[in-house]
C-alpha cells in the first residue's frame, strides 16, 4: 500500500509493534515491556502517535519525535535544582515513546543525546524499528576541511549510538547566512557509499530568506532539511512551501523555543495541557512531516506525544494566540531575529 505524503498514517498498530519487536526476546529488557500491555501504567490506553512520509524518503516517521535535549539539558526537577534524566529513567521515557508508535530519534551536538537514547534503544533491542538522526551543526566552513569534520562525527557518534548506521545525517553551521555546502555534500555521498547513513539532511540558524535561498541552490542534493517552527516563531510557514516543492523530508525543532516560551506559565494550573497544544500548532501544518520536542519526564512524554491523537479545538486555538499574542523575546537572538514575523 502506497501512503501519500502529509497524511497520517497508523502504520503498526501499537500492539502489533509490540509484538515485532519482541520477538526472539527471551528474559531480555523487553520483559517487562509485555506483549499486549497497554501502556506504561496497568490499565492505561496510551494515545497513538500517528505517522507520515519523510519526503521522498519513503521513511514512515511519527508526526512527534524525540528532541535530543531530551537527554542534555537539566530539566528534571529535583529539590530546588534541576538534572538531567538519568539513563534509567531515559529507559522508561523510551519504551513509553515507543508504546505510544513514537519511532524518531533527534540527536544534536551534546554526546549524551547520543550514549543516553543508544543505550535506551539497545536494551529494548528496537534499532531495527527506530529511525535515527544525528546532527553535525556548527562545524561546517564552507572549505575542504569539512569533509574530515564530517568523517570524523560520524565515526565517533555511530560508536555513542552503538549502531553502524545513522537513518538520516544533517549537516549545519551558526549562522544567518548559509554555507558553500559542496565540501559536505561531497561528503556526505562518500558516508552514503559505505553505508553509514541512509539519508543527509541540512539545517541551521539561517533566516527565512536564506533559508529559502539554500534550499533553491543546494535542496536537490539533500533529502530532509530542519528548521523552527512553533506558535510564536512561524516564519518556517514562508519556507515550507519551498522546501516541499523541492522533495525534501522536513523535521521541525524549537516548538517550546528550547523551553523559553513555557517560562512564567502555569502548567500546573491554568496553562495546563499547553506544551500538547503547542506541538498540536505545529503538526497540524500539513508541510511538517516530524516535529521533534524536548520530553524530560514520563509526564512529558505522555502529555507531548498525545498532541497527536488531540487536534486543536477552536477555542484551544484561542487559548494559543491568548497566551503568545504579546510574548516577550527570549534568550535565543537568532530565533527571534530570523523566524518571527515582524
Amino acid at each position: 500500500m502506497t501512503l501519500s505524503r502529509n497524511h497520517a498514517a497508523k502504520g503498526l498498530s501499537r500492539r502489533n509493534f509490540l509484538r515485532t519487536i519482541g520477538k526472539g526476546m527471551a528474559g531480555g529488557a523487553l520483559a517487562g515491556f509485555a506483549i499486549g500491555r497497554e501502556g506504561a501504567f496497568a490499565g492505561e490506553v496510551l494515545p497513538e502517535v500517528k505517522r507520515r512520509q519523510l519526503g521522498r524518503t519513503g521513511l514512515m516517521v511519527s508526526e512527534i519525535g524525540f528532541g535530543g535535549h531530551s537527554w542534555s539539558y537539566a530539566q528534571v526537577p529535583d529539590g530546588d535544582k534541576m538534572r538531567v534524566a538519568s539513563e534509567t529513567e531515559a529507559l522508561e521515557m523510551v519504551r513509553t515513546g515507543l508504546e505510544m508508535g513514537v519511532n524518531f530519534f533527534d540527536s544534536d551536538t551534546p554526546q549524551l543525546e547520543h550514549t543516553v537514547p543508544g543505550k535506551a534503544v539497545r536494551k529494548l533491542n528496537a534499532r531495527k524499528d527506530v529511525i535515527v538522526c544525528a546532527r553535525l551543526v556548527h562545524k561546517m566552513k564552507g572549505q575542504a576541511s569539512d569533509k574530515e569534520e564530517v568523517y570524523k562525527f560520524v565515526d565517533e557518534r555511530l560508536k555513542m549510538w552503538q549502531t553502524d548506521y545513522f537513518d538520516i545525517l544533517f549537516t549545519g553551521m551558526a549562522t544567518e547566512d548559509y554555507w558553500d555546502m559542496s565540501y559536505c555534500i561531497e561528503a556526505l555521498e562518500k558516508v552514503k557509499k559505505a553505508g553509514k547513513c541512509r539519508f543527509t539532511g541540512f539545517g541551521s540558524h539561517f533566516s527565512r530568506g536564506k533559508f529559502v535561498e539554500a534550499i533553491e541552490k543546494y535542496g536537490k542534493a539533500f533529502d530532509i532539511c530542519s528548521m523552527p517552527y512553533n506558535v510564536y516563531h512561524r516564519g518556517a510557514e514562508d519556507v515550507l512551501p519551498a522546501a516541499e516543492q523541492c522533495g525534501l523530508g522536513i523535521v521541525t525543532i524549537k516548538p517550546f523555543a528550547r523551553g523559553s516560551l513555557l517560562k512564567k506559565k502555569d502548567l500546573e494550573g491554568k496553562d495546563k495541557g499547553l506544551p500538547r497544544r503547542m506541538i498540536a500548532y505545529v503538526i497540524e501544518n500539513k508541510h511538517v512531516d516530524c516535529c521533534v520536542c524536548g520530553v524530560h519526564t514520563i509526564a512529558h512524554v505522555r502529555e507531548n506525544f498525545s498532541a497527536s491523537a488531540n487536534p486543536l479545538s477552536p477555542e484551544e486555538r484561542l487559548l494559543l494566540q491568548d497566551s503568545f499574542g504579546s510574548a516577550e523575546e527570549i534568550p535565543l537572538g537568532w530565533l527571534d531575529r530570523g523566524w518571527r514575523y515582524a
